[in-house]
């Protein structure tokens, strides 16, 4: 069993943005995945002058950038049909932000199929796998990976490693998504698709509430995922994705940092942390 680095998403940081990197790294965490941005925004990390503040923030501090994930397409989803609105979004969405990580040399996209994007019938599938398929491609001539953070059970998650058949594509696990929007057993799920898995967001929730609990305290199996995670080293970062500065998690503790330095104790409990 190895080591783990640990990072945390930029959407769940009490202080995003480049200016966060500091008390990021004072704080512990050796990564944060980045956010590329809405659309309605201009995807705001595909401006070079961000780009250029992050990178120099992130080598001044000490924080890597494992993944950039593509949050737009929560909104522009990937399982619209091609010749719609928001599939035609979505690809400019893809194609930027590949582009970006290419740019800022993050080796990882992520690509969310949740909200407008989810994945609730076989033209939504297939849909979100022709543009996988386009993703994979663009990335690859980049020497990017490309994963997939979606709701899909076991068997469609095998289904869709086949239908996108390419070699720089895996999925991103989350333990906390699958049990709170399908009701499927995070462990369980976890030990069919392991040898998919990439990378990973660790979080914890109760009462079918999103990311309302530290880890290990809510009713995800957490402990148990975690041990499976040690055991395939199917990941090398494990990154939070709890929002400690949102109810019902926030109720804790008036102090957000003080909940992140929290779950980064029980993080090192659950993992060894190098």
């Amino acid at each position: 069993m190895g080591t783990f680095k640990l990072g945390i998403c930029e959407w769940a940081f009490p202080l995003p943005g480049p200016g966060g990197l500091k008390i990021a790294a004072e704080c512990g965490l050796r990564g944060m995945e980045l956010d590329f941005g809405e659309f309605e925004k201009g995807y705001p990390l595909s401006n070079p002058r961000i780009q250029e503040r992050y990178l120099e923030c992130g080598a001044k501090h000490g924080i890597e950038f494992p993944s950039i994930a593509l949050n737009a397409l929560c909104a522009h989803g990937m399982s619209k049909p091609m010749e719609s609105l928001d599939g035609t979004i979505a690809m400019d969405c893809l194609r930027k932000g590949i582009n970006a990580a290419a740019t800022m040399k993050i080796p990882l996209v992520q690509l969310p199929s949740f909200e407008n994007g989810a994945i609730n019938s076989e033209a939504e599938f297939r849909n979100t796998c022709e543009k996988l398929r386009i993703a994979c491609q663009l990335a690859g001539e980049r020497g990017l990976t490309v994963t997939s953070e979606n709701n899909l059970s076991a068997e469609e998650t095998d289904r869709m490693m086949t239908e996108v058949d390419a070699e720089n594509f895996g999925i991103f696990f989350d333990t906390q998504n699958y049990f709170l929007n399908r009701g499927y057993s995070q462990p369980d799920i976890l030990r069919k698709i392991h040898r998919h898995v990439i990378q990973l967001h660790i979080k914890d929730g109760y009462n079918s509430h999103l990311s309302s609990s530290l880890l290990g305290q809510g009713e995800t199996h957490f402990e148990e995922t975690a041990q499976i995670i040690r055991e395939t080293g199917c990941t090398e970062w494990v990154i939070l994705e709890n929002y400690y500065n949102v109810r019902p998690l926030s109720d804790l503790h008036p102090d957000p940092f003080e909940l992140l330095a929290r779950d980064i104790e029980l993080a090192k409990k659950f993992f060894p942390i190098s």
